[in-house]
């Protein structure tokens, strides 16, 4: 009898008591600290930081060159060209292993930074060096640093993810004030050469240390991790890829849009600027509170769920925002909703990918997400100003963004449920 209870419960996952779950935790970051440090700090100080910091340059290159705001604004358009190259990327990555493409792209990345700040006057050097230092830079992103979270932890991952994402978060706090302090003392060119010693002093040497080779991975005692990536036909014919990448792009675009005009939408709602200054920072508080939050709530309960709800909830928070005037409290409550969307988005995304397909295809799939999300970011980003000036007010992008959100919460919970077996374990090998 007790038998064939066992068959009938083969293979389905048992709820581990609140003291197995906790030495797991401990088991996992005792073998896997290494991983986990290098990608917390390497990856707070490479090239994602730089989305925070750019704006520091922009009155410093004009004082220095004459340049309008729009001549130096264009060479954010190669950020969309280069997204093209993110599967390619990813699908290095997933054949050569993450380290040898982390260094060489942190290698390249500080090269540029230091190429940018040998800058003489002249536009077309800054869009070539800004082009290549955007390629360069995205093999610096969540492409490598997530894969290897991804690789090293398990039954921590959503956790893990979340706490690399907050070294981010936190890093585009506290850099700003570095980098002006530099840049004050020594101009533009400080600024570039403070973010290249950075990564040279701190990215680069965890990367080289404590980043294992594709042959010496730590990895979870159930995986496997062999054989190589599926091919580009193979996975463009997988519905799930093109739905998850879907997904990201449905939450991830509105949120870029309401943050680029973020201190004029509250200014429009009736705040005074020193709300609306208040609500931008805020948000980015709110994000990484949803990090974590969606890092802790993955690991224990189902993803597409957890996405669904912290897709709803900025829906709601875009909602609240349509009176012509609201209230202080009412628009940092719906701050409040928009920033916990944000901060889950990429955690969620990691996860998942890692969860429904392994990692044997990880970083070819995650680059596919980033492609998506830099198309509709791009889109979105342009839509909300145009839009702002063909009706003058926001609650037709608002009403967008919200629909927006809604439709990507829908597409996550059609993902369905997790494969019965490890995409990575023995029974998929």
């Amino acid at each position: 009898m007790k038998e064939n209870a066992g068959a009938l419960t083969k293979g389905v996952p048992r709820q581990p008591d609140r003291e197995g779950a906790l030495l797991a935790v401990v088991r996992e970051w005792k073998r896997s600290w290494r991983q986990g440090i290098a990608s917390l700090l390497g990856g707070a100080v490479a090239f994602s930081v730089w989305a925070a910091v750019s704006s520091l340059f922009i009155q410093p290159l004009q004082d220095a060159f004459g340049w309008s705001r729009g001549d130096i604004s264009l060479a954010f358009g190669a950020g969309l060209i280069s997204a093209f190259a993110a599967p390619i990327i990813g699908r290095m990555v997933d054949r050569l292993g993450v380290r040898p493409v982390l260094i060489a792209g942190l290698l390249l990345t500080a090269l540029c930074y230091v190429l940018l700040a040998l800058m003489s006057g002249s536009l077309v050097y800054y869009y070539a060096v800004y082009f290549a230092f955007t390629i360069f830079g995205m093999c610096t992103t969540g492409i490598t640093y997530t894969r290897v979270i991804s690789g090293a932890f398990h039954d921590t991952r959503g956790s893990a993810l979340a706490i690399v994402r907050s070294g981010l978060a936190l890093s585009g706090a506290l850099l700003p004030i570095l980098l002006f302090a530099a840049m004050t003392r020594w101009g533009f060119a400080g600024g570039f050469l403070t973010l290249a010693a950075l990564i040279l002093l701190v990215s680069l040497p965890l990367a080289w240390f404590w980043i294992p080779s594709r042959h010496k991975e730590v990895r979870h005692p159930k995986a496997t991790h062999t054989g190589l990536s599926d091919g580009w036909s193979i996975l463009l014919r997988k519905p799930k890829v093109l739905l998850i990448c879907l997904a990201s792009a449905l939450n991830y675009a509105p949120v870029i849009a309401i943050m680029t005009q973020l201190m004029p939408l509250a200014q429009s709602k009736g705040m005074t600027d020193e709300m609306a200054v208040g609500a931008v920072s805020f948000l980015g508080v709110a994000a990484v509170g949803g990090a974590l939050l969606s890092g802790f709530l993955v690991d224990r309960f189902w993803a597409p769920m957890i996405a669904f709800i912290l897709n709803i909830t900025p829906a709601i928070g875009c909602l609240l925002l349509l009176p012509d005037t609201v209230a202080p409290w009412m628009l940092y409550a719906s701050v409040l909703m928009i920033g916990l969307g944000q901060g889950a988005e990429i955690d969620i995304v990691a996860y998942m990918i890692a969860r429904y397909f392994g990692l044997r295809s990880y970083a070819t799939i995650y680059g596919l997400s980033v492609l998506a999300i830099a198309l509709s970011v791009a889109v979105a980003a342009s839509a909300i100003g145009q839009a702002y000036d063909l009706f003058g007010s926001y609650n037709i992008p608002l009403m967008c963004a919200a629909a927006s959100f809604a439709l990507a919460a829908v597409s996550y919970l059609l993902m369905g449920r997790y494969p019965r077996h490890d995409p990575d374990g023995p029974e998929a090998a």
